[in-house]
């Protein structure tokens, strides 16, 4: 197969196309096999056989549809035809597609394009270290580093944006709990529930079967001058208190 399909990596075969003329006696057994053995194990990868038994000569066009497989394990191929007949105006052709992606690193648009590449940096030991300018890949770690700060950022507002989202959360509970109790206590319904809950539980009794000791309160002074003399040095402070502040309001006079 080397001689028939190119030689690059990826390629898929698909489909055998076949012609040929068979040259015999219309009496003769015959049988035409198209053969291509498995160049990664045993046996045969693809074969036909075309009876030709008692048939007159003629010639066959004919298209055969495969399992797509890679073109690495279709071996050398062979047409021949048994018991003496020849062939002439043979055509073997295969049909195949070509996988652009096989190689991942060959185009950014590829699935694996990224982990190829990651796998080529970390090979050469240029995931923190920059390639040479003419390395192959240089656009492309050029890139692979600003989209990969391009993730932190997102990374890291996306938390810092959950983070807010919690908080308010949070202050939004704290205000629906505030705002639920509050609701409670003005409902008198509520109230009266609260009573009859801290009355069960004997809370008020102290105060409802406490009892205060009444009678009369007899005048414990006695007086034993009619008169009350005045307080003459409390006096002395007041008239020096009274001078001072004179002193002091005469400073901002004028």
């Amino acid at each position: 197969m080397t001689d028939v399909l190119p030689p690059q990596a990826g390629l898929e075969v698909q489909g055998i196309f076949h012609k040929y003329t068979i040259n015999k006696s219309n009496s003769a057994d015959s049988t035409v096999s198209i053969i291509n053995k498995n160049s990664t194990g045993s046996g045969n990868i693809y074969e036909r056989h075309d009876n030709w038994d008692q048939l007159p000569s003629n010639t066959k066009i004919g298209f055969d549809l495969v399992n797509p497989s890679l073109g690495t394990k279709w071996g050398k191929g062979s047409i021949t035809a048994s018991n003496g007949a020849t062939l002439t105006d043979v055509i073997v052709a295969y049909n195949y597609k070509f996988d652009p992606c096989y190689i991942p690193l060959s185009d950014p648009s590829c699935p694996n394009f990224k982990d190829a590449l990651y796998q080529y940096l970390l090979d050469n030991d240029l995931l923190n270290n920059e390639p040479a300018i003419d390395d192959p890949y240089y656009d492309e770690w050029v890139q692979y580093q600003l989209d990969q700060k391009t993730e932190e950022q997102e990374e890291e507002e996306a938390k810092e944006k959950q983070k807010e989202e919690e908080q308010e959360e949070l202050k939004m509970e704290k205000a629906l709990s505030v705002a639920g109790a509050a609701e409670q206590i003005a409902n008198p319904t509520q109230q009266l529930a609260m009573m009859q809950q801290m009355a069960a539980a004997g809370t008020l009794d102290s105060y409802y079967n406490a009892t205060i000791e009444g009678g009369k309160y007899e005048d414990t002074i006695i007086l034993i001058d009619s008169s009350i003399k005045d307080n003459d040095k409390a006096l002395r402070n007041l008239k020096q208190d009274n001078l001072h502040k004179k002193i002091v309001r005469s400073q901002y006079k004028d």
